[in-house]
């Protein structure tokens, strides 16, 4: 069976949805032939890895790609324009088409604007008319949490639960969290990962910290890691740029005391920037709508939740409890193993492909 991973964002980026495609084409390639079609601005020296240079065309770059192709099967994550491309090519090349939904954007957009302008309005239609087409026509759907799912399982009841996940063997703790943590008078290190480029909405967790670094403890220093095109000069704050370097990426988490995420609206899928440092045993603070579609965590046991008005609070009182701050980690990392890594989440898609498997007709 040959399969195609696609994603329209930037691979460079390290945006959620590109992450999860990677996962999953990485998953996949163990078994099938896969190809993964991904933006970005540099060519590919792999030869199943089709990458193309961002433009408003994606829809028409996509075209060349299908028709040179012979794909039984297209994994689309998250990409609800792409969508119509491939579904339009199905009716000719006679391949399915999975449809991997990380949000419920419509709602995403409606509780970040309380007050909507008509133009506001008729965008959020606009996404609820493209959700529901593309939910409704897609011969399969993997939703990332049982939230997702309840929302679109009206539309589509091929809809299966296959949950974000991380690769444990590679996001993995360095060092023990008590030899990490064992000095509570040291200075500690608090991340925030990015991107954070222009327009981001999580430059929000920024906007937190700037202007609250007052109100932190004054041994308490930031570590803004990945792109940040927002930056203030402040001698606790440190950046440490692009990362083109994967396992510099994973060197920075694993050296961190935490991890925090003051998250102002919901993203109605599990963050990959929370799951990442949870299963390096660093433990995460965050806000009670940044644990929405989370469906496998307990706060206060393997990640610390606190209202946005009492987080300064929480994290000074926290960062210095060894005991807190080693259990918390420890659980952490346990919660990622069980539910959100990647040898809990294989057989889950291998066995949705395979259902799909029967149905396909190879070329």
């Amino acid at each position: 069976m040959k399969i195609a991973v696609s994603c329209s964002f930037d691979i460079s980026m390290n945006e959620g949805a590109s992450v999860r495609a990677k996962h999953v084409f990485e998953l996949l390639q163990k078994k099938y032939d896969c190809t993964l079609i991904i933006r970005g601005k540099h060519e590919s020296k792999s030869d199943n890895v089709e990458v193309i240079r961002p433009s408003k065309l994606w829809n028409f770059q996509l075209i060349p790609v299908v028709l040179k192709n012979r794909f039984d099967l297209i994994y689309i994550a998250s990409d609800f324009w792409g969508f119509f491309t491939y579904f339009a090519l199905a009716k000719l090349r006679n391949y399915k088409v999975i449809l991997e939904l990380h949000g419920v954007y419509s709602l995403e957009k409606e509780v970040r604007l309380p007050d909507p302008s008509l133009i506001d309005k008729v965008r959020i239609r606009m996404v609820k008319w493209r959700e529901k087409f593309a939910v409704k026509h897609a011969d399969c759907v993997i939703a990332l949490a049982q939230g997702i799912c309840r929302y679109y399982d009206s539309f589509n009841k091929c809809i299966f639960i296959v949950d974000n996940f991380v690769d444990e063997t590679t996001f993995k703790p360095q060092k023990s969290s008590r030899e990490r943590l064992s000095d509570d008078t040291e200075r500690k290190s608090i991340g925030l990962i990015g991107p954070f480029d222009r327009n981001n909405i999580n430059n929000c967790f920024l906007d937190f910290v700037y202007q609250n670094i007052g109100r932190f403890d004054a041994r308490i220093n930031f570590i803004v890691i990945g792109q940040c095109d927002y930056k203030i000069t402040n001698e606790r704050m440190s950046y440490t740029g692009y990362l083109s370097d994967f396992q510099d990426y994973v060197d920075q988490l694993t050296r961190l005391d935490a991890v925090l995420v003051p998250a102002k609206f919901p993203s109605f899928g599990a963050l990959t920037k929370v799951l990442e440092p949870m299963a390096c045993s660093v433990p995460v603070f965050t806000t009670p709508v940044g644990l929405v579609s989370f469906d496998h965590v307990s706060p206060g046991e393997d990640i610390l939740i606190c209202d946005e008005s009492e987080l300064v609070a929480k994290v000074n009182e926290s960062l210095f409890d060894v005991d807190l701050m080693e259990k918390v980690g420890k659980n952490a990392r346990r919660t990622v193993e069980t539910y959100y890594s990647t040898a809990a989440n294989s057989e889950k898609l291998t066995k949705v492909i395979e259902q799909l498997r029967v149905a396909v007709k190879p070329l």
